[in-house]
């Protein structure tokens, strides 16, 4: 039987520098290092399961001498990132701050609520504690506006500007002002905003970058499973994929390999709202692997999403979860924050997973740079290194799945 993968990647930041063909690379290498003496390689190859929708096919195969080569494992990438994320991606840096500030603004009271009345197995203060490090960098940036309009007001006139830009500051300061003291405070901004701001850009570099992507995985994510916009379209081509599995790898079990949201993906299509999953998925879907889902960073931003899921895939599935305790996006599936085998899956599911514990560091205590340096979320990127020769939560999957037989 042939044993084929779905790889679902995360978004934004998540996937920065990553590709199937790495994640092929890496399955390999445990291969490799768990078969002495014999030789793996792999091939890709571009495919079109419709007109206009493409996946990258990477397969491994094991030489067994000059000739002859047999296959071992097949994944197919499903690219979903263009779909959910085109309209967002032309809105530039400043509104896409906005964008983010006013997600965070609307949920914020449901998340205090969720320190008082945590629903059990929620973990709630790993979630306020994100949602506040995501809100200082917004405040950062939007206060940084005024700052700078009065600043450019202030300008000597040896400086050229244009005149329409100067009157548009004008204009700008005069309305703010109408509502706001700005002279009486802004003195007391300008002495705290631009230290905390410049040593958030020292510290983390690659700040800019980090929350153009955070903005956009939020902003996705929200009319995601807030309004099911683009997930019809989403999980149809998913569904398309697997049929096109279905028809040209006949007698294949399937399995998905997904990140990050890519994993919350994979669970509307094997557990949907409402409704039964395909034929083809029901008959060939054998494994689920959930690497640093947020299932439960969702479920205190949407409480209400995971319900009224079909149950039918519980018993025909095998779900393993691999989860990193300083990955302040990652669930574990406990009622608690320690490691340990998984106490519940999807609400009105019965299937739960295997939990991988995967660390790449000894456990920190929160201190102030950590909290500024954004270490809990920065962990989101730990399960394996940007070079597909590193280290990575791959050799743990790994002998999960040599064990149960799924490679």
């Amino acid at each position: 039987m042939k044993k084929i993968g779905i790889y679902i990647s995360g978004l934004g930041q998540s996937v920065h520098q990553e590709s199937i063909e790495k994640y092929a690379m890496r399955i390999k290498n445990e291969l490799s290092y768990n078969d002495t003496g014999i030789q793996y390689d792999i091939k890709s190859e571009k495919i079109f399961y419709t007109q206009d929708r493409e996946s990258t096919v990477v397969s491994i195969f094991k030489s067994k001498n000059d000739s002859e080569q047999e296959l071992v494992y097949k994944l197919y990438d499903f690219q979903y990132h263009e779909i959910l994320t085109t309209k967002f991606k032309t809105k530039n840096l400043l509104v896409k701050n906005l964008i983010l500030f006013g997600l965070i603004i609307k949920k914020l009271p449901q998340i205090f609520l969720r320190i008082f009345a945590s629903g059990g197995f929620d973990r709630p203060y790993l979630t306020f504690y994100a949602f506040t490090l995501l809100l200082l960098i917004s405040l950062a940036i939007i206060f940084l506006i005024p700052v700078s309009i009065e600043t450019a007001s202030q300008l000597n006139f040896s400086v050229t500007i244009p005149e329409d830009i100067r009157s548009i500051l004008e204009n700008v300061k005069s309305y703010i002002n109408h509502f706001l003291p700005i002279s009486c405070i802004f003195a007391k901004i300008k002495e705290w905003l631009v230290p905390v701001t410049t040593f958030i850009l020292l510290v983390i570099p690659e700040s800019k970058t980090l929350i153009t992507s955070l903005a956009t995985e939020f902003a996705c994510v929200d009319k995601y499973i807030g309004n099911g916009e683009q997930s019809q379209l989403i999980l149809g081509n998913l569904d398309l994929l697997i049929e096109y599995i279905a028809e040209n790898e006949p007698d294949s079990k399937i399995h998905y390999h997904c990140y990050s949201f890519g994993t919350i993906i994979a669970m509307d299509l094997l557990f949907p709202i409402g409704n039964i999953p395909s034929t083809n998925v029901r008959n060939r879907s054998a494994l689920l692997i959930t690497i640093g889902t947020p299932h439960e960073f969702i479920n205190a931003y949407y409480p209400r999403f995971y319900n009224n899921r079909s149950p039918i895939m519980e018993a025909s599935l095998t779900w393993f979860n691999v989860y990193s305790v300083a990955d302040a996006l990652a669930t574990n599936f406990r009622k608690d924050m320690n490691r340990g085998p998984a106490e519940f899956g999807i609400k009105d599911v019965l299937l739960l997973p295997e939990n991988i514990n995967y660390e790449i560091t000894s456990d920190k205590k929160m201190n102030i740079f950590n909290f500024f340096s954004m270490n809990s979320i920065r962990m989101h990127k730990c399960y394996w290194d940007t070079s597909p020769n590193g280290q990575s939560c791959i050799r743990l999957l790994f002998q999960k799945m040599k064990q149960q037989d799924f490679i």
